[in-house]
């Protein structure tokens, strides 16, 4: 095994999974603590405000009413975000007799719908990017985090789209690379440069995420349950 392979595949995950594990729970404690922010009085209200706080989450309408180019760029991103996280999710812990009851065949969904998905993506991060830069208002508004998070995240779209592309991984090994985790045995990593700058830069993002903006994705649920209830 290489030192690189040795560095990102078996040392750094586990102390990424622990940090990021701890940075998160300590974030989901700050959101609890403003009393009108409190988890038990989002799981307490009536089913009209818990729908109008999944709309305004998941359709953002507010958005689209103030700027729809944004709103059309940000809603696709993340969709696009949605569907890279489910095709991970296979190659995380992949489940056969799932593809053989739907009768798909998963390399060929993968290639089409993953394909699909990571081109899609590399155009949007591009273009939140220009918009950043060209939009007068946005530029001052935004700070060097912002694009850094885009450029992390456009690194390992490119990483992992390298990976179908150039010099494809077999999901086999990352099955056992992965498994050897969760069995707590000596992992088996997989030797490829592609895979393991992805692997590294995700866990980047993994560590980034706690402290970043990004992760509004969990705490816009407490944020719109005090807006709804106020």
């Amino acid at each position: 095994m290489s030192p690189l392979a040795m560095i990102v595949g078996v040392i750094l995950p586990p102390v990424t999974f622990v940090l990021f594990a701890g940075a998160l729970l300590n974030r989901i404690w700050v959101w609890r603590r403003p009393p009108e922010a409190d988890a038990a009085r989002f799981a307490a209200s009536s089913r009209a405000r818990a729908a109008a706080i999944m709309k305004e989450t998941l359709l953002v309408p507010s958005l689209f009413l103030g700027d729809r180019f944004l709103w059309t760029l940000s809603w696709l991103f993340h969709l696009m975000l949605v569907l890279i996280f489910l095709g991970h999710v296979r190659v995380v812990a992949d489940v056969p007799q799932l593809w053989e009851g739907l009768r798909l065949d998963p390399y060929t969904m993968s290639g089409v719908v993953g394909g699909a998905a990571g081109a899609t993506i590399v155009v949007m991060i591009i273009l939140l990017i220009a918009r950043r830069v060209a939009a007068e208002r946005v530029q001052e508004v935004s700070a060097p985090a912002d694009y850094f998070a885009l450029l992390l995240i456009l690194g390992i779209v490119f990483t992992g789209n390298a990976m179908r592309l150039f010099d494809h991984v077999d999901p086999s090994e990352t099955h056992r690379y992965f498994a050897s985790f969760a069995m707590l045995e000596w992992p088996t990593v997989p030797e490829n440069s592609w895979f393991l700058v992805h692997l590294f830069l995700g866990q980047v993002l993994l560590l980034y995420l706690p402290f970043s903006r990004i992760v509004h994705f969990g705490g816009v649920f407490f944020a719109q349950a005090a807006v709804k209830r106020g």
